[in-house]
């Protein structure tokens, strides 16, 4: 369901256009012309985001504001306020009536839609299904997400590396989920005939599930301490790419089972990535030293840019698989995508086939090797931070 966006402003041609605007990139608008109408609309349509003009005849936004910080119904929606204004001490007065982000007058649509990308997405981490809330403690783990430009650059088999060595450097608990209905292929790589725990959790009501249902279907392969929550690859279950409600429940049970949570989204922003990336705390970028994926992946880095996954917030790997003379340099592949790679995996097909073959993971079978090496320093750039569980 699309996110609802309360815009108030008392100029009607503003209202209309950034209503517009918004309504495009898929919001569901709802609009209110002064401080009054406002209140009685926060009450009545339970926004996920309000979009508040300070300058507004009989109450203004900083009033507003004030007034839905101190209601227990209106208290936890964020605010965004728009204004002409652009003098610090009236963006600091905004800050303290409780504004969660400040926009000022006039705005390039681009930037509107970062920020109300980014903010939706911080609320959103915080947010828990209404029926799951009360089965959930208050200690969350990390959710990161890992994705690509495009498919077949060996997502799975880095997700799932990159969780052993996780739980290897943490000595924490650390779950591996393959958000991948239909097209999942770790359970196969680790010998599971039938990889089907993703499915039976899609078959329930995603207000019906609970950390105990996510719990059973989690398993633990014996190369490592890590636990899977495995996808089919059976074709027909791809239908479930739409069940994004039940993904954000998945994740939110997950979080709260885990220190980390390593997610597999596989190729491009889908419909599971386009609900799960607001939940994520980090989000690695897999890339390959080829033009074309260059071009899309830069593409994918604007995307999520527009999500508020900045720098501090974004792990791009370069994940080689073929001989280093057939492709771009590392300086080409920077200058191309206008970012920093952080990671740069050299190839190693001989290994990872025989790790394929064995039906174990790379790092648990050679957890000396350069690629193996390589993985490890992977975990230890996103290490910080994690929370201390068991």
């Amino acid at each position: 369901m699309a996110e609802k966006i309360l815009v108030v402003d008392d100029d009607i041609d503003t209202l209309r256009l950034v209503g517009l605007m918004l309504q495009r990139q898929g919001y569901q608008i709802v609009a209110a012309s002064n401080g009054q109408q406002a209140l009685q609309m926060a009450h009545a349509e339970k926004p996920d985001l309000i979009l508040l003009d300070v300058m507004m005849p009989d109450m203004d936004g900083y009033e507003v504001t004030r007034r839905l910080r101190a209601d227990t119904q209106t208290n936890t929606i964020p605010i965004i306020m728009f204004t002409a204004k652009t003098q610090v001490d009236d963006k600091v007065t905004g800050f303290e009536a409780g504004a969660d982000d400040y926009l000022t007058k006039p705005t390039q649509p681009r930037e509107l839609f970062a920020h109300v990308k980014a903010v939706l997405a911080r609320s959103m981490k915080g947010r828990l299904p209404a029926v799951a809330s009360s089965s959930l403690g208050s200690d969350r783990g990390r959710a990161i997400g890992i994705i690509a430009a495009k498919g077949g650059l060996g997502i799975s088999t880095l997700t799932l590396n990159l969780g052993i060595s996780l739980s290897n450097r943490t000595q924490k608990e650390v779950v591996v989920a393959e958000y991948r209905p239909g097209h999942g292929s770790i359970g196969l790589d680790l010998g599971y005939n039938r990889p089907e725990g993703l499915l039976r959790l899609l078959q329930k009501k995603p207000k019906d599930l609970t950390s105990a249902d996510i719990e059973t279907e989690l398993v633990t392969h014996s190369s490592s301490r890590v636990r899977l929550l495995l996808s089919s690859f059976q074709p027909a279950d791809a239908r479930y790419m739409l069940a994004g409600e039940s993904f954000d429940a998945i994740t939110n049970h997950l979080t709260h089972i885990a220190s980390v949570a390593a997610l597999d989204l596989g190729p491009g922003i889908s419909p599971i990535s386009d609900r799960v990336l607001g939940l994520c705390d980090q989000v690695i970028v897999a890339v390959e030293a080829a033009p074309g994926t260059l071009l899309r992946t830069r593409a994918l880095l604007d995307e999520l840019a527009n999500r508020g996954f900045g720098e501090e917030r974004l792990l791009i790997v370069l994940y080689n698989r073929h001989r280093l003379e057939m492709q771009l340099t590392l300086t080409q592949v920077q200058e191309q995508l206008r970012a920093s790679i952080a990671l740069v995996f050299t190839p190693a097909p001989e290994v990872m086939y025989q790790a394929a073959r064995n039906g174990t993971p790379l790092v648990a079978l050679y957890p000396d090797n350069l690629t193996s090496q390589q993985f490890g320093r992977m975990a230890e750039l996103i290490m910080k931070d994690i929370p201390k569980k068991a």
